[in-house]
């Protein structure tokens, strides 16, 4: 089977996903704080906009942008080997490397993001994307600012 490559742009929104090793549920409880520490500090460290998420036990999607699209490989090689050597002291918590995809229009980002919002009423962990409480529905779709990871917005960004 061929080997999966990413691809980065320049000034592009990515749609990300990178899944625990086995598929194993282990981004619950204070992993998902240490996940969230992570992509505060590596929001900080390479510039990249994280714009929307949703985390599920044992996978997450997410949908980043930044002005150079190497700085989206740079935050994910980062959260990832730093969350998985905090979850799992010698690491080895993560499937091979994320897929990544950059989104060529408006279009696309909105399939995307619609997609990364139903992911747990498609997989029955709830009946309302709303109900989630670990994805950016709440905060995107009715504008609450009281959740649990608060994103970027998509304000003067120069998307295509």
């Amino acid at each position: 089977m061929p080997r999966w490559h990413n691809h980065y742009l320049d000034g592009h929104a990515h749609f990300c996903t990178a899944t625990v090793s086995g598929w194993r549920p282990l981004l619950t409880g204070v992993a998902l704080d240490v996940l969230y520490d992570q992509w505060l500090v590596a929001r900080e460290a390479t510039g990249v906009k994280l714009l929307a998420y949703v985390i599920m036990p044992d996978h997450y999607h997410a949908i980043l942008w930044a002005e150079r699209g190497r700085a989206v490989s740079r935050f994910l090689q980062r959260t990832l080997g730093l969350t998985s050597s905090a979850l799992r002291p010698g690491g080895g918590s993560w499937k091979e490397r994320p897929r990544v995809l950059p989104l060529y229009s408006r279009r696309a980002l909105e399939t995307k993001l619609d997609y990364l919002h139903s992911d747990p009423v498609r997989t029955g962990l709830v009946s309302g994307p709303a109900e989630w409480e670990h994805s950016s529905y709440r905060q995107l779709d009715q504008g609450l600012t009281d959740v649990a990871f608060l994103c970027d917005t998509l304000d003067g960004l120069p998307l295509w």
